[in-house]
């Protein structure tokens, strides 16, 4: 199941999500002022840690469905990793700083869907185009050679 098809989706998603962040950083509000250790960095180790288990998932749904359900399903899972992202990073923050509370998480969630749907859609799209690259191809089963007598 891994192999350079997991390294290369979670390269994927890493790289997109650390160069949207690199970005922005200067001409988004949240992210003018916050120096990288505080967005960049932490928001590509959570993309790669969360992208780690998300591959797996993924993969499988790739094998058990028919193409038109495989593709929404992949989205709807990758919208679920944007989410888990958002919520991961906002404990972070909630972590980080000392008169950080619950509201971080929901603060960060919020923020994603603000600032973060343009990556969101670069990883749709990239995931949609190149998903025969990243995941397997379901083989058919040829028909069956029996004959009615």
């Amino acid at each position: 199941m891994w192999g350079i098809r997991g390294l290369l989706f979670v390269t994927l998603n890493v790289f997109l999500v650390g160069f949207y962040c690199f970005a922005m950083s200067g001409k988004l509000e949240p992210l003018k002022f916050h120096p990288t250790r505080f967005v960049t960095l932490p928001l590509m180790v959570i993309t790669a840690v969360i992208a780690v288990f998300l591959y797996p998932i993924l993969w499988r749904q790739s094998l058990r469905l028919d193409q038109d359900v495989r593709l929404f399903v992949r989205a709807l899972t990758l919208y679920l990793g944007f989410v888990l992202i958002a919520a991961i990073y906002g404990v972070y923050l909630w972590i980080l700083f000392p008169d950080g509370s619950i509201f971080s998480v929901l603060l960060a969630v919020v923020g994603g869907h603000l600032y973060g749907w343009p990556v969101f859609l670069a990883v749709l799209v990239t995931q949609l185009l190149f998903g025969w690259l990243l995941f397997p191809v379901p083989v058919s089963e040829p028909p069956s050679s029996h004959q009615s007598s």
